[in-house]
Order: C-alpha cells, then sequence, then structure tokens
C-alpha cells in the first residue's frame, strides 16, 4: 500500500509537521485541561475530522488551481 502509515513515517511527521503538533497539543490539552478522559478526546478527535473532511478536500481542490 502506497500510503501506508508506518511507525517510521509517524516519528518523522511529527518531527516536521507543525499540523501534527497542533493536533496532538490539542489532544493534551482536551485531556488536561478540560478533563476529558484520552479515549473521549480520540473520539472527538475522529468526529471533529470526519465532520470536516468535505471542507479539507475543498481546500485541497482550491490549493491545486
Amino acid at each position: 500500500m502506497a500510503n501506508e502509515i508506518t511507525p517510521k513515517l509517524v516519528a518523522d511527521i511529527t518531527d516536521k509537521s507543525f499540523g501534527i503538533q497542533l493536533i496532538v497539543t490539542g489532544l493534551a490539552h482536551l485531556v488536561e485541561e478540560e478533563g476529558y478522559t484520552p479515549h473521549e478526546a480520540l473520539s472527538i478527535a475522529r468526529y471533529t475530522g470526519n465532520n470536516c473532511f468535505h471542507a479539507l478536500a475543498e481546500l485541497k481542490r482550491e490549493a491545486k488551481k
């Protein structure tokens, strides 16, 4: 699979991606400051990702123009 996420890829992305750093910081904030459990924080992240998929796809299409 060409887009397979491997542990090395995750490490490389995490070290270099400001966006990933923001996601991790947001998850930590949900747990530490807002009192959610880790499971709840990840569920919130999945729900949020699912709900903004179409907007992100539109951003990608616009960027290609």
